[in-house]
């Protein structure tokens, strides 16, 4: 197996000096043939340009209802209240078509409310983790909804039903299948009526575990995602679940299919650790020990931060179904975190928020 696995190459320093000019063409990785870590040099280009990253401009102007716009943390999101403002909607209070200020909190919850109301007697549903699936636990715990079972779609949705007393829980591999899914996204656009969504991203406060997450969704019947905002696209780091058996020639087959688009990063065993190049001093192994986590990060190298289509390959923009289509081509992989065949998602709307959009697959977002 080739030692070039993950490194970022320069004939010399100077070379690797001259890829950081702001100057110099857009910046490709390329590998070492000496090296299987990074070298001195493509750290301190990596660093400068991190700090080259320029602050994201975000509108001075009140957006109208429907329009993508880029809150402080350099997210596009769906203004769903024609009083909202430039800043996050996840960190300020919106107004409803009453004048009224509507919590983001509240908005979150009549978002877990319609989804309850998707719910019916003697069902089987899912439940993954996050803000407004946490709310949704709260609306069946106090509605006390009998005859459902629950089927956890992670570690913490099983530790967080059991703490609710919710029952009965269902393992996955128990039952045929599973009426209705409701995971919360990091990420979710729509694309020409398909709704597109990354999943477990997050790695705090333990790290996800994507065949879980892609076992759940193969035995629904349903999936409804619940989302706080939608993106104009998708894009950013893409986890890749692959097996520990030869993941190093797994993760470099990887690696050769985005060179120069994206950069491959092992994750650490702990989520505190978040990713490093090679994994860090522990990297992360399944609790069964058959499988690792590593994550795409598609960034432009020149630029800083996301491109602004989402993903490139071979140097150009294109769509998360050939991104997709990509990482399933190569042998060891697991599960990823890109999932485009949601049947709905639900999300915050209209009139502040406290009316919920259901947008199912085939449809497009209701932009003014």
């Amino acid at each position: 197996m080739s030692s070039r696995l993950f490194s970022l190459a320069a004939s010399s320093s100077s070379a690797s000096a001259a890829s950081c000019s702001s100057t110099a063409p857009r910046v490709y990785t390329a590998r070492s043939s000496s090296s299987s870590s990074f070298s001195s040099s493509t750290r301190r280009c990596a660093k400068q340009s991190k700090n080259k990253r320029q602050t994201t401009t975000t509108l001075t102007t009140t957006p109208r209802r429907g329009t993508f716009h880029q809150d402080k943390r350099g997210r596009v999101v769906v203004v769903f209240s024609s009083s909202s403002s430039s800043s996050s909607s996840s960190s300020t209070d919106e107004s409803n078509e009453n004048g009224d200020k509507v919590s983001f909190d509240e908005t979150l919850l009549t978002v877990a409310k319609k989804a309850a109301s998707e719910i019916s007697s003697g069902m089987t549903i899912a439940v993954g983790t996050g803000s407004i699936c946490s709310k949704l636990l709260d609306v069946l715990e106090e509605e006390k909804v009998f005859d459902v079972k629950y089927v956890p779609a992670s570690t913490l949705a099983a530790k967080e039903l059991a703490l609710r007393g919710l029952s009965p829980v269902v393992d996955c591999e128990e039952t045929p299948a599973i009426d209705v899914v409701f995971v919360q996204p990091d990420e979710t656009a729509i694309y020409d009526g398909n709704i597109v969504s990354i999943l477990d991203r997050k790695q705090t406060p333990i790290q996800p575990s994507i065949t879980t997450t892609r076992n759940v969704l193969k035995k629904s019947l349903k999936t409804i995602l619940l989302t706080e905002q939608f993106r104009e696209y998708v894009g950013g780091s893409v986890p890749v679940e692959i097996e520990m058996e030869n993941w190093e020639e797994t993760a470099e087959d990887l690696d050769d299919l985005f060179l120069g688009d994206a950069e491959l990063w092992r994750r650490g065993q702990s989520g505190d650790q978040q990713s490093h190049p090679m994994g860090g001093k522990n990297p992360f192994v399944s609790p069964d020990g058959t499988t690792t986590i590593v994550d795409i990060k598609f960034e432009d190298a020149l630029k800083g931060g996301r491109y602004t289509k989402g993903f490139v390959l071979a140097g150009e923009d294109c769509s998360p179904f050939q991104i997709q289509a990509e990482i399933e081509s190569v042998d060891g992989v697991v599960a990823h975190g890109l999932f485009t065949t949601a049947d709905a998602v639900l999300a915050p709307w209209g009139d502040g928020g406290l009316t919920p959009l259901l947008l199912h697959k085939g449809e497009e977002l209701p932009i003014d």
